[in-house]
């Protein structure tokens, strides 16, 4: 019987994957995962490989849960079955499409790093694909409006004054500082003695860290407000306690320094509309409401927020009030090209405004020139 093309094409490619099967080098997860690592740590800043390393490891955790140790075994549908968990499920909300990409990358490195090995096929690197963005696409607005956000801070004022939580959205609101720097702070970090009261973020290894490690090291002054609910939590809420680093964190519990996540939790549950009286956006009463259910669904409330909500509408403002981006950038450790990308939210009318009101201020007795509209 005479073989057509399609028959040898697919008797070439079964041969071809079959002889592969038998060179593959048995390899464990783990042992590839600390091998990959060990070639990037000359490349990449420590930060960057410990990025690197958590998202790796949730890999390895999906992977052994699944029944697969070998990275032999490690299918092109046992990565989309990651990447689907890891998108909808590995956290309490649904990732971002820019947050997504970067997962894909770091796992399609490890992966060409591990084919170029003889631990996996090799065509599997390449059945990893890294969507596109569209112009635009990606940036999220999530700013919260500025008087709902007053509304929240007026309320966590009236009903938990200079508790933990109190603190804890009076320095994000205030400082727009990303969460790492809130968690990073240590009872000695707040100077409120001094003339110009201000806190000073540090980047502590192991125990804490800074994004940009220790080029986000920054004394950051605070008002005078802040400075009293800090004063007031410091003598009356404040747990006392001592980390196994011999550190003594500001925001402190009976065990040890305050969790990210339950901080992110104090921020979803005082900006959801049900907690400030207001409608809920699902039409849901308390009762019938699974987010209001429980602290660990607080971010399923399609009307709460997040840490980052917080930084985002804080900058917006500090735009939109005139002050200055390089001043913003120090403050806040971001660069002025993420700042105007992902941060401004003026329309081309308020920053008309702005430029005209400046101008007013600047040139005021500056004669015909003052009239200028920039």
């Amino acid at each position: 019987m005479e073989t057509n093309d399609k028959d040898l094409d697919e008797l070439l490619e079964e041969y071809i994957l079959r002889d592969q099967r038998d060179t593959l080098d048995p390899m464990m997860v783990d042992e590839g995962i600390e091998r990959y690592l060990k070639t990037r740590s000359g490349s990449l800043r420590s930060t960057t490989i410990g990025e690197y390393e958590k998202e790796l490891l949730r890999l390895q955790h999906h992977l052994e849960k699944n029944g697969i140790q070998d990275l032999n075994n490690v299918r092109n549908r046992d990565l989309d079955d990651y990447f689907t968990w890891r998108r909808e499920d590995s956290y309490d909300t649904r990732l971002s499409t820019n947050t997504m990409r970067d997962v894909r990358y770091i796992v399609r490195d490890f992966i060409r790093y591990a084919a170029r090995i003889d631990a996996v096929k090799y065509e599997l690197p390449d059945k990893i694909s890294i969507p596109k963005l569209a112009d635009g696409e990606g940036v999220r607005d999530v700013e919260i409006d500025p008087e709902r956000l007053q509304l929240i801070l007026d309320q966590i004022e009236k009903r938990a004054y200079a508790t933990r939580e109190h603190v804890v959205w009076a320095l994000f609101a205030e400082t727009g500082r990303r969460l790492g720097c809130i968690h990073s702070l240590d009872r000695d970090d707040a100077h409120l003695e001094a003339e110009h009261p201000f806190l000073e973020f540090r980047h502590e290894l192991p125990e804490t860290s800074l994004k940009n490690g220790t080029k986000g090291e920054m004394k950051v002054n605070i008002s005078e407000s802040l400075c009293t609910i800090l004063d007031t939590y410091l003598t009356y809420n404040r747990k006392e306690c001592t980390t196994e680093n011999g550190r003594s964190p500001l925001l402190s519990t009976s065990y040890g320094r305050l969790g990210k996540s339950t901080m992110r939790k104090y921020v979803y549950k005082w900006s959801r509309p049900c907690f400030l009286g207001q409608d809920c956006p699902d039409g849901h009463d308390s009762e019938g409401c699974g987010p209001a259910a429980s602290p660990d669904k607080y971010s399923k409330c399609p009307g709460s927020h997040s840490p980052h909500d917080i930084r985002h509408t804080y900058l917006t403002e500090c735009l939109r009030d005139g002050i200055p981006a390089e001043a913003l950038s120090e403050r806040c450790d971001v660069t002025r090209a993420i700042l105007e990308k992902h941060y401004d939210e003026r329309t081309p009318e308020e920053k008309r405004d702005l430029r005209r009101r400046i101008l007013e201020e600047v040139g005021a007795n500056r004669g015909a020139f003052s009239q200028a509209d920039a």
